[in-house]
């Protein structure tokens, strides 16, 4: 059985830079009190190895006891809980990932030039909600693929961008029908260069092979995305976590086989799958 791992599958540089971050704030102030704003990542294995070294993972910021040592995630969080943090006198770590700070900035300018802002993304993921917060004027709607009509924006004044970990493809169908009804639209490509890398690259292979493996927090958005595109080419796609969830039937026959992982999985995961799918 032949086994095709893609060359850019696992921790991008935002995720790593986090991950590193935690670590290290973990070890300097390891007397205090550490929280995390929300998962570093979303990788429940990683966050699990963090939390035993003392890491306490709080999604509400009033749980946050003052004069804390705080890490606000990958995903970045809203312009609000970073204020309440401050009043708490909390020394807050951003690990915020610099390309969510570029949206974050984007969405900032756009509202101050009065444009009406869309925004391609999931609205229930941190990253996004996140994100919203930083239109002072409220001038925001959040959508996903789905939409069909722009109709209730009452502005001749457009700017899209995107969620970092979206499908280019969707976002660029979404600005052709968006740039087509209005006089004016500016187009902010915010999409994370590491989420085109791996989606092509799951394209590729995932046409070649006879079943897809996907590694990746099942609570990971770029790793669903990779899941989702892989089905568009090939016929048997699994979406894994780790080595334990492979089953060998699934492989009955099989001659060749595809590997990618989200960005948010580590390296040694990935061999403990790799490993496992040899000795099958």
């Amino acid at each position: 059985m032949e086994i095709i791992l893609a060359g850019n599958a696992g921790y991008c540089f935002g995720v790593k830079r986090a991950v590193e971050i935690a670590g290290k704030v973990l070890k300097e102030h390891r007397r205090e009190r550490i929280y995390s704003l929300g998962d570093i990542i979303h990788n429940p294995q990683v966050v699990k190895r963090l939390k035993n070294k003392g890491l306490k993972v709080v999604t509400d910021v009033d749980r946050i006891e003052p004069g804390s040592v705080v890490i606000v995630s990958a995903h970045g969080r809203s312009e609000e809980d970073i204020r309440k943090l401050e009043a708490k006198r909390c020394f807050v770590v951003n690990a915020t990932c610099p390309y969510v700070k570029f949206p974050q900035n984007v969405i900032k300018k756009l509202s101050r030039e009065n444009y009406f802002i869309i925004l391609f993304g999931d609205k229930n993921h941190p990253e996004v909600i996140g994100l919203v917060s930083y239109s002072a004027n409220s001038n925001i709607a959040v959508v996903d693929k789905s939409v069909k009509d722009f109709g209730f924006i009452k502005s001749s004044k457009v700017g899209i961008l995107a969620q970092t970990t979206q499908s280019k493809e969707d976002f660029v169908d979404i600005v052709r029908r968006l740039v087509a009804g209005f006089r004016e639209t500016r187009v902010f490509n915010t999409i994370c260069d590491a989420t085109k890398i791996r989606q092509d690259e799951a394209i590729k292979i995932a046409k070649e092979v006879d079943i897809m493996v996907v590694i990746g927090g099942k609570n990971s958005a770029n790793t669903k995305r990779l899941y989702e595109i892989s089905k568009e080419y090939c016929d048997k796609v699994i979406h894994i976590e780790t080595e334990k969830e492979l089953d060998r039937r699934s492989f009955a026959g099989v001659k060749k086989v595809g590997v990618t992982a989200g960005a948010s999985t580590p390296d040694d995961i990935i061999r403990s799958v790799m490993e496992t799918l040899k000795s099958l």
